[in-house]
C-alpha cells in the first residue's frame, strides 16, 4: 500500500484493489479534500479510519460513510506477556497456504486482506493454525509489516481455549522476531477475554468507515 498526499493530508492507497485509507482525518480536513477524492478516486472503496481521536459524526452521516469496524484497541508488550500453551499450533507454510486461504476466504468473503492479497508477500505476515480432524478449523493473521509493532487482523476460533492458544503463539512468533509490542483491535467478546489473559492491556478504541464507491 502506498502512502500519498491529498492537498497535505495523508492517505494510503492500493491502486490495483481499488482501496483508498485516511486515517484520524479531522472534519475540516476531510470537507477540504473531499472533492479531489471524489474525483481522483471515485472509483475507490474510501475508508476514514480513527484511533482514539474525536470522529467526525455529523460529516461522516453527510458522506454516507457506514461503520465496519469498531474495536477494542488492545496492546501487548513482551515483559507483560503471561505464559499460556500453543500444544497443537502451527504456522500456515507454503505448502499449507492453499488450504488456508480457501477456509479464510469462506469465512471472511467482505474483508480487504483475501488470500490472494496475503499471498503476494506471505513474508511479511506471520499465520497460525489448529486442526481438527486433520484439516485447518481455527486461524490466526498477523501483519509483520511494522518494523517495531505486530498488529493481529484476524482470529477465527470458536471457545477461549483455542482463541488464547492462537493468540499466544502469534505474540510469542512476533517477540521472536524482534517485535517490541503486538497491537490487536478486538471486536468480539471471546477474543476480547482471551487477549486480556495474557497480558494484552486495554488502549482506547477503532473506528472504520467506508464510503463506497461513488
Amino acid at each position: 500500500m502506498m502512502k500519498l498526499q491529498i492537498n497535505g493530508i495523508d492517505a494510503f492507497v492500493e491502486d490495483n484493489d481499488q482501496y483508498l485509507q485516511i486515517n484520524d482525518v479531522s472534519a475540516s480536513d476531510l470537507r477540504m479534500i473531499w472533492e479531489r477524492v471524489k474525483t481522483d478516486y471515485a472509483s475507490y472503496d474510501k475508508w476514514l479510519c480513527f484511533r482514539n481521536t474525536d470522529i467526525p459524526y455529523v460529516l461522516l452521516d453527510e458522506l454516507g460513510a457506514v461503520l465496519k469496524d469498531d474495536c477494542i484497541e488492545m496492546r501487548l508488550y513482551a515483559d507483560k506477556m503471561n505464559e499460556s500453551e500453543t500444544l497443537g499450533v502451527e504456522q500456515v507454510s507454503d505448502e499449507t497456504f492453499g488450504e488456508f486461504a480457501t477456509l479464510h476466504d469462506e469465512r471472511n468473503p467482505d474483508m480487504y486482506w483475501t488470500g490472494e492479497r496475503l499471498l503476494r508477500d506471505l513474508s511479511k505476515w506471520g499465520i497460525f493454525c489448529l486442526r481438527l480432524n486433520e484439516r485447518i478449523a481455527n486461524y490466526i493473521i498477523m501483519s509483520m509489516r511494522h518494523p517495531t509493532e505486530a498488529e493481529i487482523f484476524c482470529i477465527e476460533a470458536y471457545n477461549s481455549a483455542e482463541c488464547k492458544k492462537l493468540i499466544a503463539c502469534a505474540a510469542k512468533y512476533a517477540f521472536g522476531n524482534g517485535k517490541s509490542e503486538v497491537l490487536y483491535q478486538a471486536d468480539n467478546d471471546l477474543t476480547h477475554e482471551a487477549a486480556l489473559s495474557i497480558g494484552f492491556t486495554v488502549n482506547g478504541f477503532y473506528k472504520g468507515y467506508m464510503v463506497k464507491h461513488i
